[in-house]
């Protein structure tokens, strides 16, 4: 739980591996709210990522996808 809830949380992940993008090749992060994914993707062009992709993934009815970046 995370006040702000998934898109709050994915922020602050966002946020953090700017600290660390000389060390890490991809971070990723896993996005169950389609409608996080679009407002995610443009902090991440306001950061600077040099990459970013977007993986679906569905297991019978459930969808989510992983949001990859890396700097």
């Amino acid at each position: 739980w995370c006040e702000g809830g998934e898109r709050a949380f994915v922020k602050s992940m966002i946020q953090e591996s700017v600290q660390f993008q000389k060390q890490v090749g991809w971070f990723t992060s896993l996005i169950s709210k389609q409608e996080n994914l679009k407002p995610l993707q443009q902090f991440l062009t306001q950061v600077g990522a040099g990459e970013v992709k977007v993986i679906p993934m569905t297991q019978g009815q459930k969808i989510s996808r992983i949001l990859a970046w890396r700097f």
